[in-house]
Parts: structure tokens; sequence; C-alpha cells
């Protein structure tokens, strides 16, 4: 029996857009698309996700990198970019009703540690039970590692947990690890169905 649903963050209950993050600050495409590229695509972005790597030092080698005329914008994007991070709506309505249900409710995500700048734009932050945030644990999906941290963190049963995520590695590292999961696709009716299937009353 499902009990714990469990949610990513990005592309789940927050719309994860570099295009738009990078048009918010370049109004120039060639410029977004140098700077996207060394910015989300360089090796720092994961590094700060599992937190390995400190954010002065990777914005810095990100300049390093980039011509002097990009490096004011560059470093606004990388300081402010989660001022440009909505929500989904309907996924964080969806976490409320399932909270509301009796289930609980619980965020694993790939984020570094300036999540705790944009946390409370999450819609439905008060329905967490708990979090796991790759940066704070020093592991990242789909490692199996970090759905064994969250297992163990809040004393779950990973057959009693139902994982929303965005990429097919990490759902299926989720269901390696004994949880029921679906790839969130931007389908919320299609999210419902699969909950109803997996026995979730919602």
């Amino acid at each position: 029996m499902i009990r714990n649903i469990v949610f990513d963050m990005g592309n789940v209950l927050m719309r994860w857009n570099p295009d738009s993050f990078l048009r918010e600050f370049f109004s120039d495409e060639e410029d977004c698309r140098a700077v996207g590229a060394r910015l989300f695509g360089g090796a720092e972005w994961p590094a700060l996700d599992a937190g390995a790597m400190e954010e002065d030092e990777a914005i810095a080698r990100v300049l390093r990198d980039l011509p002097e005329r990009l490096w004011p914008g560059t470093a606004r994007l990388f300081r402010e970019w989660h001022l440009h991070f909505p929500p989904i709506p309907g996924v964080n309505a969806l976490a409320r009703e399932l909270k509301g249900r009796g289930y609980r409710v619980y965020l694993l995500s790939n984020a570094g540690t300036r999540f705790t700048a944009y946390r409370e734009a999450i819609p439905c932050r008060d329905c967490f039970d708990g979090e796991v945030v790759s940066a704070f644990v020093r592991q990242v999906k789909p490692d199996p590692a970090i759905y064994e941290t969250l297992l163990t963190r809040y004393g779950l049963s990973a057959a009693e947990c139902f994982f929303i995520d965005d990429m097919p590695a990490n759902i299926a590292a989720a269901k390696d690890a004994g949880m029921a999961g679906f790839v969130y696709g931007g389908d919320v009716d299609a999210l419902r169905r699969a909950l109803r299937e997996a026995g979730v009353e919602i």
C-alpha cells in the first residue's frame, strides 16, 4: 500500500527552463547560447548539486571561460536565476490534495545549496514531511545512495513510496530501490491516473 508520495522539484513542482532564465539577463541569442552552454552545461553545475564545489569557485571558473563583456550578466544570472523559477500549479495542488487525504509528502531533489534561497517559493513546501536535497547529503540521483538516505532518514518502506520525477533514469533507480514511480512529462491528469493505478486514493 502506498503511504508516501515523493516529489522531485525541477519540472515537477517548479519549472526548470534555463533558456527562459537566460533571456531574463541577455537579449542576444548568441550570448544566451554561450552563457547557457558554459554555466548550465559545464561541470560546475553538477558539482554544485553534489555539494562538491562552493558557489564562489563555480562562478569564478565559469567567468574565466567567457568574454569579459558577459561577466556582469552571467554573475547576476548565477545569483538570481531562482527569482525566475516559477511553480507548476497543478502538481503543487496535487501535493496539497494528497496531504489532505492523509498521505505523507516528501521532496527528493538534485539541487545546490542555493535551495535555501528559494525553498519558500515552492507553494506546497508546508506539506513536506521531509526533504532530501542532494548538495546537503553529497549524493545525487540516480545514485542508489540518495534513495537509501531518504528511506533511512524518515523510516520509510520503499514498497510504500511512490516517486514522481521528470527523468527516466531517476525513476528507474527508484524502482530498483523498491519504490513505485512515474516519469512526469507535464500532464497532471496522467500523473493522477498513475497514482490511482498504484492504489492511491486521489
